[in-house]
């Protein structure tokens, strides 16, 4: 797996450094005499005391012990057993494994104290040196991997607000827990001070990136507007951590102060970059979303584009055979559907299209539903319809429900009937009248309180494409129904 090869890397690179530093800081004590008194204990039992094999190299020991014991759980113990729930052979593959550095830590001490010429397994209780590292060991490497593993559950949750700040949370504690266990050893009052300044910082970091800088860019607030809430926050944030340490530490007001200013002079810019380039990197996202939306819309558009050219294919089929039949109402119909369905294909997906071609789909359902009206002498259907400037536009289907609503409820094949279809432009304005009779259907009819796509749609779109530059007026009586439609073009 490519994370454990990167934590092999991380945890071989701080082991080199501890080495390092372990190395020069007692090789330079041993140099300088400060560090006699090891010695001392060796030259009274008459024994030859050596610096690198009695004091040194069991010192690195330790550090590789932590090492090795790092690596062997980590790449693994947990990856071979565990991850694979081979729970029994884990148990018994770690116990063996912590006794071997259980004996590790011992016989790092009994180097040590060759002086008193005691066997290894007496070390075995020794509570500083043995017992204590190796808890501490199992401890940390718990912690870590429940850690690791709260962090990869995270990365694979939505992106949400709750699972980044989590993630980030996570990530943060780790940085600043990791680095103030590498400085506690070499100077503790540096660590502290390490790990007060990064966990205010990171406060402010989280409190600027989700609340601050965000509530800024909505309403639209200049640096300086910015400033002036951040900069007192940040006091508010800093006055706990800051008493804390001049309490601890040796440190005046003015240093107080001094820490203070120089945190904001940082981290103000650096919070500020970090926070445009997770914008950006959004906006990035959304793009490809975007576009691949597009993609996938585009993809299922060409798909639905084979079933509707096999129709077509039929209905010129049957134009054709109607017209060798001399069935010319036939025909006529056949050529008008197919006319309705390339509208419905290819124009109603539209945001506007010209009025010219809404008014012949008009003029096309008319003319189908006369091919079953016209055979009855009860039912008549009259049509006023100017013709209009190919200037015009309009919203796609937006006249068609009325037509489709009249023919619906208004023509009963056993009762007197009528629907009366009015439309002309005036002025810019376009009015549109519908008339049509009344019938009541029985309860048992399924479609009695249906109309189309149902004129309440069509109000609701004229509510949005069309705020506050048409009139829609609807009235009813018992023998009659009627709808007005004014309309600015």
């Amino acid at each position: 797996m490519k994370l454990r090869r990167i934590e092999a890397i991380v945890a071989s690179a701080i082991t080199l450094f501890v080495i390092v530093i372990i190395y020069g800081q007692h090789t330079k004590n041993w140099e300088e005499k400060s560090s006699y008194f090891l010695a001392k204990p060796f030259i009274e039992k008459g024994l030859t005391f050596n610096f690198y094999q009695h004091h040194l190299l069991p010192l690195i020991l330790y550090v590789c012990l932590f090492y090795m014991a790092f690596l062997i759980f980590n790449n693994w113990i947990i990856p071979k057993f565990i991850e694979t729930r081979r729970f029994e052979k884990a148990l018994v593959t770690s116990l063996l494994i912590i006794f071997l550095l259980w004996f590790g830590f011992a016989f790092c001490e009994w180097a040590r104290h060759l002086y008193k010429q005691h066997a290894i397994w007496s070390y075995f209780g020794e509570d500083k040196r043995v017992a204590t590292p190796l808890f501490f060991l199992v401890l940390f490497l718990t912690i870590y991997t429940l850690i690791k593993a709260g962090i990869i559950y995270l990365f694979k949750q939505k992106d949400n607000l709750t699972s980044r700040i989590a993630q980030e949370s996570l990530i943060g504690s780790l940085s600043i827990a990791t680095i103030f266990s590498l400085m506690i050893g070499l100077n503790g009052k540096m660590a502290f001070f390490w790990l007060m300044m990064s966990t205010y910082l990171f406060i402010m970091y989280c409190i600027e990136v989700y609340k601050l800088l965000p509530f800024c860019t909505r309403y639209n607030y200049n640096l300086k507007r910015y400033l002036y809430i951040r900069i007192p926050l940040s006091l508010l944030v800093y006055l706990p951590f800051g008493t804390i340490l001049s309490t601890t530490l040796p440190m005046n007001f003015q240093a107080f102060l001094v820490i203070w200013v120089c945190t904001n002079v940082v981290s103000i810019p650096v919070i500020r970059y970090i926070y445009q380039q997770k914008l950006g990197n959004m906006a990035k996202l959304l793009n490809l979303e975007t576009a691949l939306g597009e993609s996938t819309a585009s993809l299922n558009f060409l798909r639905s584009q084979i079933n509707p050219h096999f129709l077509f294919n039929i209905l010129n089929t049957l134009y054709g055979t109607a017209l060798i039949e001399e069935a010319e109402r036939t025909a006529s119909g056949i050529q008008k559907l197919g006319d309705m369905m390339r509208f419905m294909l290819h124009e109603n997906t539209q945001d506007k299209i010209l009025l010219v071609r809404e008014v012949e789909y008009l003029y096309n359902y008319i003319d189908l539903q006369k091919l079953r009206t016209d055979t009855s002498k009860n039912i008549r259907v009259d049509q006023n319809i100017q013709e209009v400037d190919t200037n015009y536009h309009i919203a796609p289907m937006l006249l068609i429900p009325f037509i489709e609503n009249a023919f619906k409820h208004g023509i009963s094949l056993n009762e007197r009937s009528w629907i009366k279809v009015t439309l002309y432009i005036n002025d810019n304005k376009l009015f549109f009248d519908v008339y049509n009779s009344i019938h009541q259907k029985p309860s048992s009819d399924l479609e009695k309180n249906h109309s189309g796509i149902g004129l309440q749609n069509v109000k609701q779109r004229l509510l949005q494409i069309y705020p506050g530059q048409h009139e829609l007026i609807i009235r009813q009586t018992n023998e009659e129904y009627f709808i007005h439609l004014t309309l600015a073009l």
